[in-house]
């Protein structure tokens, strides 16, 4: 049993404890691999059968339980059927390690997901560490697949359904407070006392002073099933809006066994797990797993470059997106400098600092010092005391390239000669802003995103001379932030902020043909993106959106029809969209309605509209932005592929379902992208002309991935 090349090995001692460790050779994080289902079963039958095992600790390496299974081992197999019986055998070995008449802890610290809490559920009880890298949860959803090794069935019948549904269709984690609140685990201990309190209950329960006890919550009964029923799957379609279908999956398995039972509920698991690892969405959502996996490890120079230390930040502008910055960075131990230009101002900026650590922090155990603690570090001023001090400065003020000039030369007159300028400019090019700097070597872009607590991703943008030194410290500050990073070179508009400026410019371009508001919106949701391009225009502000576009016209101009819808409105209708609440949608408390006809009048067309198909509205939109998006690619901004679908998705919201732009050009053929531009070229213009570099792949029957 001590072969290295084993995951799995036991050791048992005199009083009947034997220790069961999963540690998977040659791997940093143990995963479920097509070797488990047959090590595992042997070990439950070795056991089963050794009457000196009384009880047993399952434990997976020090820092990680068992993180689920290997992506790449379902994207390996070849047919339904072996998805099928790969799940039944799996889910056969689980209820052979729950029947043992024996108890099983398991002792999680680190990752217990998916497959890897599919384990712990089959066994007799649970211990977690406190440590804020222990998390457990069925996150399958998010990778468009069901849970194949009794997910389904087990978790409903710990815990209060509605807690196991939210659970199971959001792929939530929970952390060991909450779990053991709501009986998922049996026990929360600190990281150090695991293996000792672990094996103390082990021992306990080989001497028979222990029988485990469960009192598992009682299930609906029949006649509340079909309003369950009912309302579970009208929710699922309201969140989904029928483009993910694996939440509806999951569901079927939780019911069919709430309402035949386990078995019956185990089959129909198994089948839809099957059934969802070939679907196109999972595809698509594993294909973004592993690139923003590889964008994160991935910091642009060479691994022998250094990143300077950071410690102190100073942050310029404390409206929305520089208190948002100001949080993360706060919230990971750097000291923070808030600026603007009144206190007042960076008083405001400062509590909405706060809201956001509150948010992160207050309903978790001691969380009121948690947050203080991070709080603490932010001090605001509106001059420049302090900077002198600090490591690096994020900029997040106004675009507008004179006051950006102003600033930088400010700034740069009292901070340290080390420290790092990096500007959170969505549009301007940074080599511009760079030439008001006496240290362009030390001169980067980082482009966040609203809200920027919430959202995954900052484009880290390079000039021609930021110094390698430079990118690997803007790399490790997003790493150490919990934010996927990609780097791309300089240019107007760097990647994201020209693209979703040429999507969103498609809609307005429809919108003076006669196409409606809501028919444009509800076109693209329904494929996939989190909300409409003209809804984006409201939410990001019609001001915003304007001076962004301006700076963007530029890339655009002479290849794509001029359209000053947001211009007028801005200028002439004092329309600022939900910031004022008024836009292209009436709003009113600062709830959305629906929308306001008279934005019309600022269109070619005026109020008469048309009927504009769902169908050729997304194909306008999907290919302006992927033309844009292989634009990127042909002229060097991206320095590959998985930067753009990191990028698209995670920054800018292009359907995950369709896997980001290239991913979904791979799928539905590059010849046929390029026929389908041709065809709007011919109808539409240069805009929708294909790139060359589109053109050559279609003739070489070349893919992307």
């Amino acid at each position: 049993m001590g072969n290295k090349k084993k995951m799995l090995t036991l050791k048992k001692d005199e009083h009947g404890v034997a220790i069961l460790t999963y540690n998977l050779p040659g791997r940093p994080m143990n995963v479920i691999t097509e070797k488990t289902d047959q090590e595992l079963v042997q070990m439950v039958d070795v056991i089963a059968k050794d009457g000196g095992i009384k009880s047993v600790v399952l434990m997976g390496k020090p820092a990680n339980f068992l993180a689920g299974a290997d992506i790449s081992m379902l994207q390996n197999m070849k047919t339904e059927k072996d998805a099928y019986k790969g799940s039944r055998s799996l889910q056969a070995t689980l209820n052979k390690l729950e029947a043992l008449p024996k108890p099983v802890i398991a002792a999680i610290n680190g990752p217990c997901l998916g497959g890897g809490l599919e384990v712990a559920l089959a066994c007799h009880y649970r211990i977690a560490t406190l440590s804020p890298k222990t998390v457990l949860g069925l996150p399958e959803v998010k990778l468009g697949l069901v849970p194949g090794a009794g997910g389904t069935q087990r978790l409903p019948r710990l815990i209060p359904l509605d807690k196991a549904m939210d659970g199971i269709l959001t792929g939530k984690h929970f952390r060991s407070e909450q779990a053991k609140a709501l009986g998922l685990i049996d026990e929360a201990v600190p990281m150090e006392k695991l293996q000792e309190v672990a094996y103390q209950k082990a021992f306990a329960m080989a001497q028979g002073k222990i029988k485990i006890k469960r009192k598992l919550p009682p299930l609906p009964p029949p006649k509340m099933l079909a309003g369950f029923y009912e309302q579970t799957k009208n929710m699922i379609f309201k969140k989904t809006k029928g483009v993910f279908p694996a939440p509806m999956e999951i569901f079927e398995s939780v019911y069919k066994g709430l309402s035949e039972g386990i078995e019956a509920g185990s089959e129909e698991e198994s089948r839809r797990h099957a059934k969802t690892v070939f679907s196109k969405e999972a595809a698509s959502l594993m294909h973004i797993f592993f690139m923003d996996t590889a964008a994160k490890a991935d910091r642009g120079v060479d691994k022998a470059v250094k990143h300077c230390p950071v410690k102190k930040i100073g942050v310029l502008g404390a409206g929305i997106m520089g208190a948002g910055i100001a949080a993360i960075k706060a919230d990971k131990g750097y000291m923070v400098r808030l600026k603007d230009a009144s206190m007042e101002a960076a008083g405001r900026g400062l509590k909405a600092a706060g809201e956001v650590l509150n948010g992160n922090w207050m309903k978790r155990p001691r969380g009121e010092y948690e947050y203080r603690r991070r709080y603490d570090l932010i001090s605001v001023t509106d001059t420049y005391s302090g900077f002198k001090h600090i490591d690096m400065v994020i900029e997040a003020v106004f675009e507008d390239i004179e006051l950006k000039h102003r600033i930088i030369k400010e700034v740069e007159s009292v901070m340290p000669e080390h420290a790092i300028f990096a500007s959170n400019t969505s549009a301007i090019p940074i080599t511009r802003l760079a030439k008001a700097s006496k240290n362009p070597n030390q001169f980067i872009g980082m482009h966040y995103f609203s809200p920027v607590h919430r959202m995954p991703l900052i484009e880290i943008i390079a000039t021609k001379d930021t110094s390698p030194e430079t990118i690997a410290t803007a790399w490790a500050l997003c790493k150490k932030c919990g934010k996927t990073s990609i780097i791309v070179n300089d240019g107007v508009g760097f990647y994201t902020s020209r693209v979703i400026s040429r999507y969103m410019q498609e809609s307005m371009l429809m919108l003076d043909e006669g196409a409606r508001v809501e028919d444009i919106d509800q076109a693209a949701v329904s494929t996939g993106f989190p909300v409409g391009p003209v809804t984006v225009s409201d939410e990001i502000g019609l001001d915003t959106a304007h001076k962004v576009g301006k700076i963007l016209s530029e890339v655009f101009e002479g290849r794509v029809a001029s359209t000053d819808i947001v211009g007028k409105m801005v200028g002439d209708g004092d329309r600022f969209g939900r910031k004022n609440e008024s836009g292209f949608y009436a709003y009113r408390g600062g709830k959305k309605l629906g929308p306001d006809e008279s934005v019309y009048d600022f269109t070619l067309q005026g109020r008469e509209r048309i009927d504009m198909t769902a169908q050729n509205i997304v194909e306008r939109l999907i290919l302006a932005f992927c033309n844009e998006a292989a634009l990127c690619l042909e002229e060097n901004i991206l320095r590959n592929p998985r930067d753009g679908d990191v990028g698209g998705v995670f920054g800018i919201g292009f359907p995950s379902n369709l896997g980001g732009p290239f991913f979904y050009m791979d799928a539905r053929g590059i010849e046929d992208v390029v026929s389908a531009l041709n065809r709007l070229e011919d109808q539409f213009g240069s805009r929708f002309t294909p790139p060359q570099l589109l053109k050559d792949m279609a003739k070489q029957n070349k893919t992307f991935f």
